[in-house]
Formats: C-alpha cells, sequence, structure tokens
C-alpha cells in the first residue's frame, strides 16, 4: 500500500478531466423512496483544481428570478464551481465561482466544511485520498484492465471502491448500510481536457470573501 500510496502522490502533475455522477437513495419511514442524482466534472492540470455542477439548462433560473435585485439574491454555494491552487509550499487557495454572476469569493479553512471540503488537496485532485485504501482491504471482486476493488467499512455500511491504479483516481465508488434502506453511488468517466482551462479568464470578476455572503 505505500507504493501504491506513493505513486498517487506523483500522479498529481498529470492531467485529469473526469465526469461524476452521483446518485443517492433513502428509503423513509414513510415508505416513501428518495432519490437524489446529480453530476459534476473535474478538471486538474498541475497544481490546479476545478470541481463544477453541472447545471442542465431547463434547471436555470426563471426570468423573473433572474431580474430580481441583486441585493436579494446569495450565491447559491452548491451549485458553485470550487477552485483549489496548491502553493509551492503546500498551502492551499480554496475558491468558490459563480460563473453566471462572475464572482469569486475566497474560503477561508474554516469555511471548508460550508462548501463541503476536507482541505486536503489529494481530495480536491483525486476525488479521494489515496491513503484511504491503506485502511481498505483488496477485494477479491472482478475488476476492470488496469483497476482494482477494495472494500471497507463498517458491519452496518459497508463500502466497495474502484480504484483505477493507472489515472490514480476513483471510478467507482458504492455504499450500502446494512438493511439496505440507504446506497450511495458514485460513477466516474474520463473526458477529454478541456481547450480552456475553466480557472483562465476570470480576471475581471468581481472578488469577496466567504463571510461576505453571510451578510
Amino acid at each position: 500500500m505505500a507504493v501504491l500510496f506513493a505513486v498517487g502522490q506523483m500522479a498529481h502533475a498529470q492531467d485529469l478531466a473526469v465526469k461524476i455522477d452521483h446518485e443517492s437513495m433513502s428509503v423513509g419511514a414513510d415508505g416513501v423512496t428518495r432519490i437524489t442524482r446529480f453530476s459534476e466534472r473535474l478538471v486538474r492540470r498541475d497544481d490546479q483544481s476545478w470541481l463544477s455542477r453541472i447545471i442542465p439548462a431547463y434547471a436555470q433560473e426563471d426570468a423573473e428570478h433572474q431580474r430580481a435585485s441583486k441585493s436579494h439574491k446569495h450565491m447559491d454555494v452548491n451549485a458553485a464551481a470550487r477552485w483549489v491552487a496548491r502553493g509551492t509550499d503546500g498551502k492551499l487557495r480554496v475558491r468558490i465561482v459563480d460563473v453566471h454572476e462572475k464572482l469569486v469569493v475566497d474560503v477561508l479553512p474554516t469555511d471548508y466544511g460550508n462548501i463541503g471540503f476536507d482541505g486536503r488537496w489529494s481530495t480536491a485532485a483525486q476525488l479521494v485520498d489515496p491513503s484511504q485504501l491503506q485502511r481498505m482491504k483488496v477485494s477479491s471482486r472482478s475488476a476492470p484492465a488496469g483497476a482494482r476493488w477494495y472494500e471497507g467499512g463498517s458491519p452496518n455500511h459497508r463500502v466497495w471502491l474502484l480504484w483505477d491504479e493507472t489515472g490514480q483516481y476513483p471510478r467507482r465508488i458504492e455504499s450500502s448500510n446494512a438493511t439496505g434502506s440507504q446506497s450511495k453511488l458514485m460513477t466516474v468517466s474520463r473526458e477529454p481536457m478541456p481547450q480552456r482551462l475553466p480557472w483562465l479568464g476570470l480576471a475581471s470578476y468581481a472578488q469577496k470573501e466567504y463571510a461576505d455572503l453571510l451578510d
């Protein structure tokens, strides 16, 4: 596993562009099954990582809301892109970007939890910290060439992870509780790198601090 972790560290220099599909299912006490789906894209080059929600055109705000006074509009943190840059000293600069409002917001470590970020570069660059595999065991489950299944968790909550050993990212993560009333699925598919990196061309965007959004 130590070798695997070392390879994961070196892989940060490789370009990576993937589409991530999420699905979660839960059965409530009322007997209703609720399914939530959404998709994201991750683009990584060198020490820059960009994670953005894929928003269908029909899900955009309606015309009336678009015309509303901006003083009454609040940034949708969940729909904003997350831009993480790693400095030569290893420190991270984390920002969220609203491309529609042309707004870049700096996020301090104390607010990482509010945007769903754990503060690790490996998570920003590879979706999963490779060191987590050290706490899992290799599964006998059949895997495609270049990948390997791992399993872990607890008796009450099992996790299966398909790790791409060449690209150093998870191709698939499945989890469920013992009763089957809750489950999550994340599937990751490789895409070509975009011709224009998404963090370029933001010089004209307005700049704010995350605390400004709380006013």
